[in-house]
Protein backbone atom coordinates (compact mmCIF):
# COMPACT_ATOMS: atom_id res chain seq x y z
CA UNK A 1 0.00 0.00 0.00
CA UNK A 2 1.33 3.55 -1.28
CA UNK A 3 1.51 5.82 1.41
CA UNK A 4 0.60 9.58 0.74
CA UNK A 5 0.48 11.60 4.15
CA UNK A 6 0.20 14.39 3.00
CA UNK A 7 -0.65 14.70 -0.08
CA UNK A 8 -3.76 11.94 1.01
CA UNK A 9 -5.79 15.57 1.12
CA UNK A 10 -5.25 16.68 -2.23
CA UNK A 11 -5.61 12.89 -3.54
CA UNK A 12 -9.29 12.97 -1.58
CA UNK A 13 -10.06 16.86 -3.02
CA UNK A 14 -9.21 15.37 -6.65
CA UNK A 15 -11.80 12.16 -6.10
CA UNK A 16 -14.53 14.47 -4.49
CA UNK A 17 -14.30 16.69 -6.70
CA UNK A 18 -14.85 14.25 -9.81
CA UNK A 19 -11.65 15.35 -11.29
CA UNK A 20 -10.41 11.50 -11.21
CA UNK A 21 -12.51 8.58 -10.05
CA UNK A 22 -9.91 7.04 -7.38
CA UNK A 23 -6.27 7.30 -5.85
CA UNK A 24 -5.02 5.08 -8.56
CA UNK A 25 -5.58 7.81 -11.34
CA UNK A 26 -5.00 10.88 -9.95
CA UNK A 27 -1.14 8.91 -9.08
CA UNK A 28 -1.20 7.15 -12.76
CA UNK A 29 -1.20 11.28 -13.48
CA UNK A 30 1.15 12.56 -11.14
CA UNK A 31 3.42 10.49 -12.70
CA UNK A 32 3.03 11.09 -16.39
CA UNK A 33 3.74 14.42 -15.31
CA UNK A 34 6.79 13.75 -13.85
CA UNK A 35 7.57 11.98 -17.09
CA UNK A 36 6.97 14.35 -19.01
CA UNK A 37 9.10 17.18 -16.81
CA UNK A 38 11.89 14.70 -16.46
CA UNK A 39 12.27 14.95 -20.53
CA UNK A 40 11.92 18.07 -20.53
CA UNK A 41 14.51 18.43 -18.31
CA UNK A 42 16.73 16.59 -20.29
CA UNK A 43 16.34 18.50 -23.25
CA UNK A 44 16.63 21.50 -21.63
CA UNK A 45 20.17 19.92 -20.56
CA UNK A 46 20.82 18.98 -24.17
CA UNK A 47 20.18 22.23 -25.50
CA UNK A 48 22.79 23.85 -22.85
CA UNK A 49 25.30 21.72 -23.15
CA UNK A 50 25.30 22.40 -27.24
CA UNK A 51 24.99 26.40 -26.14
CA UNK A 52 27.88 25.75 -23.67
CA UNK A 53 29.66 23.80 -26.62
CA UNK A 54 28.83 26.74 -29.21
CA UNK A 55 26.43 24.32 -30.93
CA UNK A 56 24.21 27.04 -32.28
CA UNK A 57 22.60 29.46 -34.07
CA UNK A 58 21.31 32.64 -34.30
CA UNK A 59 17.44 32.78 -34.35
CA UNK A 60 15.71 34.90 -36.97
CA UNK A 61 12.68 36.39 -35.36
CA UNK A 62 10.30 36.38 -38.64
CA UNK A 63 11.12 33.15 -39.34
CA UNK A 64 10.16 32.32 -35.67
CA UNK A 65 6.76 34.09 -35.99
CA UNK A 66 6.06 32.79 -39.87
CA UNK A 67 6.60 29.40 -37.87
CA UNK A 68 3.89 30.02 -34.83
CA UNK A 69 1.59 31.68 -37.21
CA UNK A 70 1.75 27.89 -39.29
CA UNK A 71 1.26 26.19 -36.11
CA UNK A 72 -1.78 28.00 -35.33
CA UNK A 73 -3.46 27.94 -38.72
CA UNK A 74 -2.79 31.31 -39.69
CA UNK A 75 -1.34 32.71 -42.53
Amino acid sequence: MLELTPQQQFVDAQITAGVFPGPSEVVGAALALLSERQREYEQLHSAIGQVERGEFGLLDLDSVKRRGRERRGEQ
